[in-house]
């Protein structure tokens, strides 16, 4: 069990209780991605997220899933999202035996597999949409979904490239999905509403956070949810513009600090954000 006492801040926040009321309760699920919740055990994870609010987490490894699984089943919450991929081949990119192991124990739930796909210049969209389309064969038979995670630097980096190799695939169980601090970094200049518009058949995942317009760096463009000049109400109101109503994300990458205050000002942005 955890020991809350080191939290001096908790007691008003249990005595309040109301303003603990699930994210969900304001239209969109809200859950934190691993890296933000850095607790030593699933269990202490679990209790943090339970005692905030959240309805879950994301972006997730698959060390001891099963076992996860059950502990999160318990207690109500769901594990949004795994995060895995692979590192393109010209020869063909094999599918992970992590991959597949994770795939196997999935079968039937919502949880989806955030798929990253590393590569460069010398890379092809046939070799990613091969990979994506092995992944998402095999996904697909245990009934789960894929969403092309764009992350800077890699094969896929920007939405646009996640929505082409998503439709190129054809596979009606793939994805993508926007990531604010990585749209930030690689495509500042782009016109953020019509980004969306245009991902918005493939759009199965949003994931943002706390971030400085203009930042270059992710101590800029990933902090907690009520700080950075980036006006989160825009990119909500496109979201409800466009009709998305699925998860939400809290990138958590390297933000300082005691994670539990960390992922209580978050959540408590969230809910002032959805009012």
């Amino acid at each position: 069990m955890m020991r809350w006492k080191t939290y001096a801040f908790l007691f008003p926040l249990i005595v309040w209780g109301e303003t603990v009321a699930q994210a969900s309760d304001v239209g969109r699920p809200f859950f934190a991605f691993q890296n933000g919740v850095r607790f030593s055990s699933a269990e202490e994870r679990i209790e943090a997220l339970k005692t905030l609010g959240y309805d879950g987490i994301g972006s997730a490894r698959p060390q001891d899933l099963e076992n996860r699984l059950k502990l999160y089943d318990a207690a109500g919450l769901k594990i949004f999202s795994l995060y895995l991929g692979g590192l393109l081949n010209p020869n063909g990119t094999e599918v992970s035996p992590e991959i597949k192991e994770a795939i196997r124990i999935l079968n039937g739930r919502p949880t989806v597999i955030e798929l990253f796909v590393r590569g460069g210049s010398s890379n092809t969209d046939e070799e990613a949409i091969a990979y994506v389309r092995e992944v998402a064969d095999l996904a697909n038979e245990s009934g789960l979904k894929v969403v092309l995670y764009p992350h800077s630097g890699f094969y896929v980096d920007t939405l646009s490239d996640a929505v082409r190799i998503a439709r190129l695939s054809e596979r009606e169980n793939v994805g993508a999905m926007f990531n604010l601090c990585h749209f930030l970094k690689v495509e500042p200049e782009a016109d953020l509403a019509q980004e969306l518009k245009n991902a918005k058949p493939y759009l199965w995942r949003v994931s943002t956070s706390g971030a400085d317009v203009g930042g270059t760096n992710w101590g800029q463009l990933i902090q907690t949810l009520d700080q950075g000049s980036f006006d989160q109400t825009t990119l909500f109101a496109i979201l409800d513009e466009i009709g998305y109503r699925g998860p939400v994300g809290l990138q958590c990458y390297a933000i300082k600090g005691d994670p539990f205050q960390n992922l209580e000002r978050s959540i408590q942005a969230w809910r002032r954000l959805s009012d």
